[in-house]
């Protein structure tokens, strides 16, 4: 498993003082990927030790800067329509077609749109969530225009 950032020795300098984590409003963004992580689910799951892929996207919020945000894909079955919705809106898959091949791979950097909400967890803790993955020209922007990539 790939671990952002990096390992700190016994007396390196500790210039942070609080999560960065940030809360993003609810609504539609848009988004570029930044990296993959390869990974596997957790023991509290029913999909324990199952494959997973954590996404790390970078979504741009208006008059901000961008935030990195993350979703988990969880390679099951159950979830193929979760993975396929982020290929269609990052338009490495067209939206009715299959895809085999190393998709996971040719990712990063690529752009998309999708609708952010709030969750709260088990735990107490509110986090981002992607509720869902436009396909490229089914968003409509405030103006009424088709979105595209």
């Amino acid at each position: 498993m790939a671990v952002n950032g990096y390992e700190l020795d016994w007396d390196s300098t500790i210039d942070k003082d609080e999560n960065e984590f940030q809360l993003i409003p609810a609504g539609d963004y848009d988004f570029v990927v930044d990296h993959i992580d390869r990974t596997f689910v957790g023991d509290n799951s029913d999909y324990k030790g199952a494959k997973m892929a954590t996404v790390f996207m970078n979504v741009q919020i208006p008059g901000q800067d961008e935030v990195s945000i993350r979703e988990n894909f969880i390679l099951h079955s159950n979830f193929a329509w979760k993975i396929g919705s982020l290929l269609v809106s990052t338009g490495l898959k067209k939206k009715g077609e299959p895809i085999t091949g190393n998709y996971w791979s040719k990712l990063p950097g690529t752009r998309g749109r999708c609708q952010i909400v709030q969750n709260k967890a088990k735990n107490g803790n509110t986090y981002n969530n992607v509720k869902t993955f436009y396909a490229p020209n089914d968003q409509k922007d405030s103006g009424g225009n088709k979105w595209a990539i």
